[in-house]
């Protein structure tokens, strides 16, 4: 089969497909016939070596949907759905065409969803979840999310409006008038007064920060008395500085969010808590664009450099 398949750690640039050897099944596993597979940064990250529980050689990619065509009797011909720190990373992954998975860990897919559609849930929403579990809001606070377009942004708003959160979005220009929540562009320079003026002055109860860097801070000086920040990424050296007398004056939080800490069992958990949902229309799957597997190499790059601009998801 074709898989991305690396045999050493560097560069996006050094990605190729690999014709490798059909997975091969122990007693617990089913084979998946991988129909859509998500790209996330993490990926990036994993073939760059970034990650010290990546074992080689290792096909890459977390996230997956398609069809069990070998193994348990009851789940042949079943559509599912799942992903999980596990793939990718200590054992194989999902940009290939075929994946071998723990039985128990996969899911039913959505009805609704496609297989495109639901390959890109996984580890958005599930970040999304984590970061809100994290922040322990309530019904009626306030969340601001900064990458409000971004696919784990996107979760996290999707998610705090079944929550009964009051939101607002931060993102790089103009962004559209969004029933959901109130947009704010963090290029202007008076961002943090365009979110205090539109909560009172007070700030806000707690904000997701998907994109780190310069925004690291906005998000910071956005919070309320003892608001707290979720951290789920890092820029460059993953160096911030902040004012710590001002942030313990004001009795801020700060709670780091690793989803590469959440197994498939957990992911799968979470994925059969959220189907309903998608099922009923109440959450809906990130935008995407897909492209032919063997186009992963360059798309790789592209996510790498910054210039993808929308979530990818390879078809074999």
């Amino acid at each position: 089969m074709q898989a991305l398949r690396i045999t050493d750690f560097g560069p996006p640039e050094n990605l190729h497909l690999s014709d490798v050897e059909h997975p091969r099944l122990s007693a617990d596993e089913a084979l998946v016939e991988i129909h859509a597979a998500g790209l996330n940064p993490s990926d990036i990250g994993n073939a760059a070596g970034r990650f010290t529980q990546t074992d080689l050689p290792r096909i890459l990619g977390r996230d997956f949907a398609g069809i069990v065509i070998e193994g348990p009797e009851h789940m042949l011909g079943h559509e599912v759905w799942g992903g999980g720190a596990e793939f990718g990373f200590t054992r194989d992954g999902s940009h290939a065409e075929y994946i071998a998975a723990p039985s128990a860990v996969l899911c039913p897919k959505p009805v609704n969803l496609s297989m495109e559609q639901a390959s890109a849930v996984a580890t958005p929403f599930v970040t999304a979840w984590l970061s809100l579990e994290a922040s322990q809001l309530q019904a009626g606070q306030s969340l601001l999310v900064m990458g409000a377009r971004g696919a784990v942004g996107n979760a996290a708003l999707q998610l705090g409006k079944a929550r009964g959160l009051r939101l607002f979005g931060a993102q790089r220009g103009e962004l559209p008038t969004e029933d959901m929540y109130k947009a704010i562009n963090t290029e202007h320079p008076d961002a943090q007064q365009e979110l205090l003026k539109l909560t009172q002055g007070r700030g806000v109860d707690a904000c997701i920060d998907t994109v780190g860097g310069p925004l690291f801070n906005l998000g910071l000086s956005c919070l309320t008395h003892s608001g707290c920040l979720i951290a789920i990424t890092a820029r460059a050296e993953g160096i911030v500085q902040f004012n710590m007398r001002n942030f313990y004056h004001r009795e801020l939080r700060l709670f780091g969010v690793n989803s590469l800490n959440c197994g498939a069992t957990q992911t799968r958990d979470v994925l059969n808590k959220l189907r309903q949902d998608f099922e009923a229309g109440e959450l809906h799957a990130p935008n995407i664009r897909t492209f032919p597997l063997h186009e992963a190499p360059q798309i790789y790059q592209q996510l790498a450099q910054g210039v993808l601009g929308t979530k990818a998801v390879f078809v074999p």
